[in-house]
């Protein structure tokens, strides 16, 4: 699944968002094949991507007066809440819901992407924002990956 982020037609043509979001992948394909211990001690982490990720995007979407922002922003939130939910399970060694909800977490980005991020991109782009462009790399280890955001100039 972390290919198709990957594929240049899935891409949305804004740099800041295409990094974010494939850095969220390669963290949720790499929290799959975790062992529990490493996965519950990961989950964290995760939730303060799609926090950081999330925040970007309704902070831009204000800026700019965006139309959708009720609706992006309540899809955001349900996700943050089931993902929260989990977090609290995996840590009292309950791991089956967790990874039910990471595994199906790539669908659901792929789903918003084509539904939700597309028509905020068009409208960005209509405004005439200009990405940030700032190199991402993905270190050795995932507890020194930097949190990464959307941001505009």
């Amino acid at each position: 699944m972390e290919r198709i982020f990957l594929h240049p037609d899935i891409s949305l043509g804004i740099i800041e968002m295409d990094k974010a979001h494939r850095l969220l992948m390669r963290e949720i394909m790499d929290m799959m094949q975790a062992p529990n211990f490493e996965f519950v001690s990961r989950l964290p982490h995760l939730v303060e991507l799609l926090e950081m990720d999330f925040r970007g995007e309704e902070e831009l979407m204000e800026r700019m007066d965006y139309p959708d922002l009720r609706a992006h922003r309540e899809q955001h939130a349900e996700l943050l809440g089931t993902v929260h939910q989990t977090v609290a399970k995996a840590m009292n060694g309950d791991y089956l819901l967790p990874r039910q909800v990471l595994n199906m977490l790539p669908e659901w980005f792929l789903w918003h992407l084509v539904k939700m991020d597309a028509s905020l991109v068009k409208a960005l782009k209509a405004a005439g924002a200009q990405p940030i462009n700032r190199a991402v790399s993905k270190p050795t280890h995932w507890a020194e990956r930097e949190p990464q955001h959307i941001g505009f100039v």
